[in-house]
């Protein structure tokens, strides 16, 4: 009986560790984005990627 609470308190502890994981890697990832957009900004240059990301009203 309390095998299978155990092994589901570590499934849940091992669920919560990878959800943080990949929040926090979202977070960094934008934060990354951030800083290059101001770096790009303050060197008076255009973000080469952008035109990518645009999309066409039709």
């Amino acid at each position: 009986m309390q095998l299978p609470l155990v092994l589901g308190l570590v499934a849940l502890v091992l669920a919560v560790a990878a959800l943080v994981v990949v929040l926090e890697d979202r977070r960094a990832a934008k934060r990354a984005a951030l800083q290059r957009k101001a770096r790009l900004a303050r060197l008076g240059e255009v973000d080469p990627l952008a035109p990518g990301r645009l999309h066409a009203d039709r």
